[in-house]
């Protein structure tokens, strides 16, 4: 139970770090940009997804065997937290009062929706040791 909190706290706090550059890629791309905040969500993702993985490889699940394997596996729990973020993008856009609707307001609840689902999935699933 131990080694699963510090693996909670050690996770949110990439999270925290891999987030900042998702959400900076992603207001640099929808908003100065101005591209549509699907498309920037996607490549935000992309991008804050390759650093969460290098860094909770090494550091929060100490797991460094087959790293393609992991690698793979890694951006499929990510994809899917990144169509959990797309839905909950979409739902506020179309659905909720104009605070909600806002690219910073909608992405930052799209983020914690889906870092909560990946941290159980790559727990269990993706740096599961045999």
């Amino acid at each position: 139970m131990r080694q699963a909190l510090r693996q909670l706290v050690s996770y949110a706090l990439f999270g925290c770090v891999c987030s900042a550059v998702d959400m900076l890629v992603f207001l640099a791309l929808a908003t100065w940009a101005r591209w549509d905040p699907l498309i920037a969500n996607v490549v935000s993702v992309t991008v804050g997804l390759s650093l969460s993985f290098f860094l909770n490889r090494q550091h929060t699940f100490h797991v460094t065997d087959r790293p393609a394997r992991r690698y793979a596996v890694f951006v499929c729990v990510g994809l899917c937290g990144m169509c959990v973020q797309e839905l909950v993008i979409a739902a506020l856009a179309a659905h909720a009062a104009p605070l909600f609707s806002t690219p910073l307001v909608s992405k930052l609840v799209a983020l914690v929706s889906a870092g909560l689902m990946q941290f159980f999935l790559n727990r269990s699933v993706t740096f599961r040791q045999r």
